[in-house]
């Protein structure tokens, strides 16, 4: 049996030894190969530094979304309950809803309205208990045009 196994086992390979090409290329075209590769090194990380900086400006706009959004929730909330039992309410419900949906989704900073307007938003929002940080907030972002 061992010599069955035997006469199966291959003889190895021959050993040969390869020989490089010679680097045939010009000083100036190593010197161009070497400025390609430095170039394509700082644009790569140039890119992973974009990349990261948009990743955190995205991060910080949806954060900033979240948190106005909350600031409002309830106080939208209040409004819009108040208001289905008051027309009066109702009316500045939707006068003021979309406004601080633009806020929220900060495509405005703040909005400026007429005077009577205002103080008519202002004047019904004071009878209505609810949230004074989020009343405050609003104050801030509703102006009276001048």
């Amino acid at each position: 049996m061992d010599n069955f196994q035997e006469d199966n086992i291959r003889q190895p390979d021959n050993a040969f030894k390869e020989t490089l090409l010679e680097d045939t290329r010009s000083d100036f075209e190593k010197q161009m190969d070497e400025a390609l590769q430095l170039s394509m090194q700082e644009i790569n990380q140039q890119l992973n530094i974009n990349k990261k900086y948009e990743e955190q400006l995205l991060k910080d706009y949806y954060t900033e979304i979240e948190r106005r959004t909350n600031i409002f929730k309830n106080f939208l909330f209040n409004i819009n309950k108040v208001g289905k039992f008051d027309n009066k309410i109702e009316e500045i419900y939707n006068i003021i809803d979309p406004i601080i949906d633009s806020y929220c989704g900060q495509f405005i900073d703040n909005c400026k309205l007429d005077k009577e307007t205002y103080n008519k938003i202002f004047d019904t929002l004071k009878q209505i208990r609810n949230d004074q940080q989020a009343f405050d907030i609003l104050k801030t972002i509703i102006l009276i045009e001048e």
